[in-house]
């Protein structure tokens, strides 16, 4: 009898545990799951698991799920929606989630998406994986929408076109071209496919071929500029040195815009005439530090001094370069002022046209030659000497670079230099190379046009040899130097440079001079 009693409050024990501590403990680790009769999707197991896809569009009216593991909850899930599920390698985690009134198939997402997992249904079974994974099998990332879209070109280029489309898709978007058909198939996001579409609607449109014919400016510098503006992928823009022409093919509002740059740079350089006369005053002994300008400017009120500095550092040679403008063409009158100063002799009057940020040069002297000597020793053979001839410019160079502005004001950018031969230096080869003295500066004025430009200062040493002589006799060696004579005549010189810049059109010259 009694262990009948321990066998009955046994049994009434264990029934106590399985109705209380039981489910709790259940509770902790399990869940439940109900799928709703509304859904309409009630079926027989082998009419759920012949169409899986209608398990996923099943309602679950609960899910309650705590710490479960992922393949106990794949295991409820397709166990109660007729789902197939396949669990890759590296599928793992805890699930605790509680979904009312959910699609299975949003609510395996979810729960995939919170472990980083993603699944692909193929023929109706649905593969889980990581989502690492997917990316790598599908290019995208899991969840992700996707459209198709297939687009016929009428005018664009396929290949141009696919340019332009490579930089508008995301990364994982793709773009197949079928040249044959003259289509593509765009596959992205929809934000990138309506994006790329707007973007061909703008590019397959009837294309336009204009030809512009230059008259003044260069196909390459044109070329550079039109090229900048053409539509990406579509534009294509070619020249022809030769007949100086551009060919454009574009949309026709990109062709007016070639149109407007062509019409704004190919003009006619505008150009300058440079009127100069260069002026050498022979300075007397109470002048040896050249001219004095501020005196003369006393005196001549019609001159203006702009600026003054050091270019000669030697004491013997001290000058000073100054700059200034002349605002009448009355030179009398002001070379008759230089000659208080000293013997004034006109060396040049130059007159030159320059084009517009182009250099131009006077030279008033002369070329003078040397010759220098060249030896070549070979490893075998004989020794060869080749003699060449060069040449050195001397005297007063002028170099003027013009830059026109808009308000008839001319920028010059001057570099006066004045250079002579004082000596001369013999080799070992019997060659006499010249050494020549130089004298030059670099300045930049802007004047009116038609306002004369004075620069002065330019100081240099001339060394004048006079011979006389009595014909025949003293050409004969040692007995001649009894029937000739030399003298040495030596003199400080200033080069003085009168510069008028006069803003001419090309198509007809202006009669204009220095002299009036």
């Amino acid at each position: 009898m009694r262990a009948r009693k321990e066998i009955k409050w046994i049994a009434i024990m264990l029934l106590v545990f399985v109705l209380t501590g039981g489910n709790r403990a259940f509770a902790q680790t399990g869940g439940r799951i109900n799928i709703g009769k509304a859904s309409g999707l009630k079926k027989n197991r082998a009419e759920k698991n012949a169409c899986p896809s209608q398990g996923e569009e099943a309602v679950i009216d609960v899910l309650e799920l705590k710490n479960m593991d992922i393949m106990d909850v794949f295991k409820l899930i397709a166990d109660k929606s007729g789902l197939n599920i396949i669990a890759g390698k590296g599928v793992s985690g805890k699930v605790t989630i509680f979904l009312k009134d959910v699609r299975v198939k949003d609510a395996l997402t979810t729960i995939l998406t919170a472990n980083d997992l993603a699944y692909h249904n193929e023929n109706g079974i649905l593969h889980v994986m990581t989502e690492s994974e997917y990316k790598i099998r599908f290019g995208r990332a899991f969840g992700e929408e996707v459209e198709h879209r297939i687009v016929r070109l009428s005018f664009a280029s396929l290949a141009d076109v696919v340019k332009g489309l490579e930089k508008l898709k995301s990364p994982q978007g793709r773009i197949i071209e079928d040249s044959f058909f003259g289509t593509l198939v765009l596959e992205d996001s929809p934000q990138k496919i309506e994006l790329m579409e707007q973007w061909l609607r703008g590019m397959d449109i009837p294309l336009e071929t204009r030809i512009f014919e230059l008259n003044y400016a260069s196909v390459k510098d044109i070329g550079v500029k039109v090229e900048e503006i053409l539509t990406e992928g579509v534009g294509v823009m070619r020249y022809d040195e030769r007949s100086n022409k551009i060919i454009v093919r574009d949309r026709p509002d990109k062709c007016e815009d070639v149109s407007r740059i062509v019409t704004a740079f190919d003009v006619p350089e505008q150009q300058v005439l440079i009127e100069a006369k260069i002026v050498q005053v022979v300075l007397s002994d109470q002048h040896k530090f050249g001219v004095n300008w501020e005196a003369i400017i006393s005196q001549y009120h019609d001159l203006s001094l702009s600026g003054r500095f050091d270019i000669l550092k030697t004491a013997s040679k001290k000058g000073t370069l100054n700059i200034g403008t002349l605002s009448s063409d009355d030179y009398s009158v002001f070379l008759e002022a230089l000659e208080a100063v000293g013997e004034t002799n006109i060396l040049s009057s130059p007159s030159i046209t320059s084009l517009n940020h182009q250099e131009a040069k006077i030279l008033v002297g002369s070329t003078q030659p040397y010759v220098t000597t060249t030896t070549t020793t070979p490893s075998s053979g004989p020794t060869t000497v080749a003699e060449s001839v060069n040449f050195i410019e001397v005297g007063v160079k002028l170099y003027v670079t013009p830059t026109i502005h808009k308000d008839d004001f001319v920028t010059m950018k001057i570099r006066p230099e004045v250079s002579s031969v004082t000596t001369s230096l013999i080799t070992s080869n019997n060659n006499t190379i010249p050494v020549v003295e130089s004298s030059e500066a670099e300045t930049t004025v802007t004047v009116k046009d038609g306002v004369t430009i004075i620069i002065g200062g330019l100081i240099k040493d001339e060394t004048i040899r006079t011979q006389n002589k009595v014909p025949l006799l003293g050409d004969i060696p040692l007995v001649g130097l009894a029937f000739r004579n030399s003298d040495d005549l030596k003199r400080k010189t200033e080069i003085i440079i009168f510069l008028t810049p006069r803003i001419i059109s090309g198509d007809a010259e202006e009669d204009k001079s220095l002299d009036k």
